[in-house]
Parts: C-alpha cells; structure tokens; sequence
C-alpha cells in the first residue's frame, strides 16, 4: 500500500510496535514481581502469626486447645483463623466458623502429626486463605497440629487493581506514544524534505547550485555535505566533458577545414599533375593528422570508461625504454635532435608492456618536437628501492611556470600555433598520465624556460 511507503509512517510503527514489546514485558515484569513479594510476605505473616499461636498453646485434660486464649484484641482477628487438632486428629479448637466454615485438609493435618509442616491455599464460602499446619510438640512428642489461615484475598485484590490499570495505561501510552513517534519523525525528517526540494532544482545543465543547509555535524548533515560534494564533482566532470567536446570539435574542424579547402582550389579550374599531386599531399598530411586524432580521443574516451584491459606482466625496463627510443630514432633523425639512453642496471617490474613503451613514446615524442635542431634528448630509469623512476630530459624551449600545472590536460598547448604545425592534438600527455596512474603511479615535470624539461614517471615496482 502507498501509505506504508512513508518513512516517517514505518518509523513511528517499529518505534511503537518496538515500546508495546518493552512495556508487555515492563507490565508483566511489575505483575509478577509484586504477585511473588506479596505471595512472599503473606507466608512470612502466617509463619510468624504460627509461631505466635504455638506459644500460646493450652492444654485441658491433656489435650492441646486455644480455649480461654484472650485473641479478642488482635488487629488482624477479623481476617485470620485458628484450628487445633490432638493426636488423633480431631477438632479441640476452630474459630473459622465466623467465616462460613473453612474445609479441613486431612492430608495436611495427617502431615503434621507425622512432624511435617505444609503451607497451602484454602477456599472457603466467600474468601481465600493462605493456611499453615504445624505439628504441636510437648515434651518432644507430638500431641497435636495448629492450623493457622490469613486471608489472601487482599492480594488478589491488589493484583486486580494493577491490572486494570495496565489495561488502561497500556493503549493509553501507546496512543501517546504513536502521536509523539509521528511528531518526533516528522521533525527528525524535515531536513530530508528539504534535501529533497533543493535537489529536485538541481539538473544536468545547472549543477553550480548547492544545498549548503546549515546542519550539525550529525547524519544528516554528513549527509547534505556529501551530496554537495557529489554535485561538485558531477559539476566538474560536466565542465570536462563539455570542455572535451568542445576542443575535440575544434580540433577536428581544423583538418576538416584545410581539406575542404585544398579540395575547393583543386576542382575550381584545371591544373598540372605538380599542383593535384601538392593539394592530395595536403590532404593526405590533414587525414593523417584526423587520424592520429581520432586514435587518440578514442584511446581516452575508453580509458574513460575502463574499457582498455591493463595486463600486468614481468616487464624490463630496460627494454620497455629502449623499444621506445627505437620508435622515436626517425623523427629525431628528421629534427636533427640527438637521442641518448642513459644506462642503469637491469629492472623488473610489473606492468603493461605495451602501454608503458606507448608513455615513454609520448614523452620521448613531445621532447623532440620542442627541442632545436643540434640539441640533445636523454631517456632513462632508475629505482630507489620501492619504486621505478623513468625519466626523459631534453635541452629545448622549457615550459613557463603558469603551464606546468596546465600541460596533462586535455588538448593543452604550450604553443598552440607551434602544436598544430606538429600535427600534435595536446593528447599526448593526458595518455602518459592516464597510464601512469593505471598503473599505481604519478607523472611530474621540472622545468626552466630556454633551459629545458624533465619528465618523472613514478611506479610502484612490483614484479
């Protein structure tokens, strides 16, 4: 049903339902503990009231007997009785008459006489006793048993009457409770409400809005907090994945642009062989270029979404730098850019063959591109134990300081015009990142404009 969908509905029914648990077993627990004390003492009074009796036992012609005992002044006389009884068991002594005449429990009185003491319950006409029979000692031989009844029905009394008053207070206390459960969970859960009526204003194309609810540090307020949290993340990945389209439009628009232009002049009026064979050149530069982008954007839009498989593998280092500066050998051979390995001792580690030649690629790739013709690029490893450091170092034009924090992002240039030129999408860097970290580990730069850059690559050297 809809209404048991409330919160504050099943809260205020478990807290209820749990408070009837609790005060049934209160109740009972009151009930029996004040049944057990009276019970208790109504058998200390019988006993003392025997032994009382016993002290005042007379005997006539031998027979024991409480005739011509004064008892007439004893406060409880109108709710006790006293029966005497010789050796054989008959009657010398009974006062229960004043109460319709109680039954005599011969088992009890032939338990008496044999030296043994029973207490029981007795039900005469209109009351209830709690009866004693002791034997009557003389001389140490028993000449007979006393018989001594106190009225109980005091007690039941008392039971009765906290009784009803259990039935009243019981669904009194719960109706209360339920309106105070109600109220309670109502004002415990408006905060919730109010969560809920800020975050429905909250969409996908605004996400700058906060709830930014002044809360105690309690649960709820851990919980406003972690929901502007989330926002705030959610805002930035917006912002990123807007940015990213955007600069991905643009990059893709540029080599589009350059071919549909070098296509126009081509096909706007006959040329020679030379010229056809320069425009498909250029288109075929710009559809490389297209090409190399939409690897690259590719490449991160599945690393994005956890979609590369990273498998780990004994790698040498060793092997992993120098497969990289194979692969970069012919285009510092175009730049005229020396490209040197620095030699360290043999490492193992485990890692993606594959993606961590791509890293150091990258690297090795954005070092020649701004190092001048005659200058030197230098690729190497070293460990200090608990990690492998790579490193590529080059001599060229350096990064400013306000870019180091700028150049892993995505389509970042140092010098856009300069970039283009390279065929180079800013992507490079984003990728050794991303691996970096896909592998436990972390990408830094050093570096001094006209001086030149040094690029760490941290991992955790497992094997």
């Amino acid at each position: 049903m809809l209404i048991f969908r409330s919160i504050r509905l099943r809260l205020t029914l478990w807290y209820v339902l749990l408070l009837a648990v609790v005060l049934a077993a209160f109740c009972a627990g009151i009930y029996f503990a004040l049944q057990a004390s009276l019970s208790r003492n109504l058998n200390e009074s019988v006993e003392n009231r025997t032994e009382v009796l016993l002290g005042l036992i007379e005997y006539e012609s031998g027979e024991p007997t409480l005739i011509g005992v004064a008892l007439s002044g004893d406060q409880d006389r109108g709710e006790t009785f006293a029966r005497v009884f010789d050796d054989s068991g008959a009657v010398t002594f009974d006062d229960s008459t004043a109460f319709g005449g109680v039954p005599v429990d011969r088992p009890a009185v032939q338990e008496a006489l044999r030296g043994g003491a029973t207490t029981r319950r007795v039900k005469g006409p209109d009351q209830t006793f709690r009866a004693r029979v002791v034997p009557i000692e003389s001389d140490s031989a028993i000449v007979g048993a006393l018989e001594v009844g106190l009225n109980q029905d005091d007690i039941a009394d008392t039971l009765r009457i906290l009784l009803l008053i259990i039935a009243v207070a019981y669904p009194v206390t719960l109706a209360v409770a339920s309106f105070g459960g109600v109220f309670l969970a109502g004002r415990a859960l408006s905060p919730i409400d109010r969560l809920t009526g800020l975050a429905q204003r909250i969409s996908a194309k605004d996400l700058s809005q906060r709830l930014d609810l002044d809360l105690p540090n309690d649960e709820l307020g851990r919980l406003a907090r972690t929901f502007d949290e989330m926002i705030s993340r959610l805002d930035r990945a917006f912002q990123r994945q807007r940015q990213f389209t955007s600069d991905a439009s643009h990059e893709l628009r540029t080599p589009l642009t350059a071919i549909k232009g070098q296509a126009e002049v081509a096909l706007q009026r006959n040329r020679s062989p030379e010229d056809y064979r320069q425009s498909l050149a250029a288109i075929d530069n710009e559809a490389d270029r297209m090409i190399r982008l939409t690897a690259s954007l590719l490449h991160l839009a599945r690393a994005d979404s956890g979609q590369i498989p990273i498998t780990f593998e004994s790698v040498d280092v060793a092997e992993v730098v120098g497969a990289a500066a194979e692969q970069a050998r012919p285009a510092a051979g175009q730049r005229r850019v020396r490209l040197e390995l620095n030699s360290a001792p043999q490492i193992r580690m485990a890692g993606d063959k594959d993606l961590l030649i791509q890293l150091m690629l990258n690297l090795l790739d954005n070092a020649i591109k701004y190092s001048p013709p005659g200058s030197e690029v230098t690729a190497g490893w070293e460990t200090n134990g608990s990690e492998v450091v790579l490193w590529v170092r080059d001599t060229g034009i350096g990064i400013e300081p306000d870019a180091i924090t700028q150049i892993f992002d995505r389509f970042y240039r140092v010098d856009p015009a300069r970039s283009r030129a390279e065929g180079g999408a800013g992507l490079g860097l984003s990728i050794s990142r991303w691996i970096a970290e896909a592998h436990g580990g972390s990408i830094s730069v050093q570096s001094e404009p006209a001086k030149g850059s040094t690029f760490s690559v941290r991992l955790p050297l497992r094997r």
